[in-house]
């Protein structure tokens, strides 16, 4: 249960000034299924207040499109951001400078990071304008690359996978690994490659 100030008026007063103009139905749906505690009613109103914000967002960035956007395309487009918040939360999403100092370059040297993934030894991805590198391919306290990237994106190359597709499936279950993530192996080179090489593999 969320923790509660001193003052829970408070707590309350300032849901209720974050969900201004939300849309009624929302929070009646949501209070519909609230504990009934303190603390549930405040989760409730920032469960609603999460809720509008989102669709406020996502409703502006499909109204600046000139396209339609059909509902599989959201979907993926949600669930590749769930993955990279996923990323971001659990091993950090690196900035090519601080790749650099990760890996005892100069803080100051963005090529750095920029050569490593043009020549395919390290694993990275646009996103913001911006190319961002997991921190899970890195032995931080060693200060080095793990081993296994360089040859795991030789392998995503061979099979047609793009950046995208081996950050998504170092993120996801698999029965190759009896439910674990790739993410969960990083310390098992051999055993990393052998299945992303049998998953890979596999023709439908």
């Amino acid at each position: 249960m969320t923790q509660l100030a001193s003052r829970p008026e408070d707590e309350v007063r300032h849901a209720l000034e974050v969900l201004g103009g939300a849309d009624v139905a929302i929070v009646a749906g949501q209070l519909t299924h609230m504990r009934v505690t303190t603390g549930g009613f405040l989760e409730s109103l920032r469960g609603a207040a999460t809720y509008r914000v989102a669709v406020s967002d996502l409703g502006g960035a499909l109204a600046s499109l000139t396209t339609t956007v059909d509902p599989a395309t959201a979907r993926a487009a949600q669930a590749t951001e769930t993955v990279w918040r996923g990323v971001e939360r659990d091993f950090g999403l690196f900035s090519s400078s601080a790749v650099g100092e990760i890996l005892g370059a100069s803080k100051s040297n963005r090529a750095y990071a920029s050569a490593l993934r043009q020549r395919g030894e390290l694993l990275g991805m646009q996103r913001k304008n911006a190319y961002v590198f997991p921190g899970f391919q890195f032995d931080r306290p060693a200060g080095e690359i793990r081993p296994w990237v360089r040859p795991l994106l030789a392998l995503a190359a061979e099979h047609e996978r793009s950046a995208a597709d081996v950050i998504a499936w170092m993120m996801s279950p698999t029965t190759y690994l009896g439910g674990d993530r790739p993410v969960d192996r990083v310390t098992d080179p051999e055993r990393l490659l052998s299945v992303a090489e049998r998953a890979w593999g596999v023709e439908w």
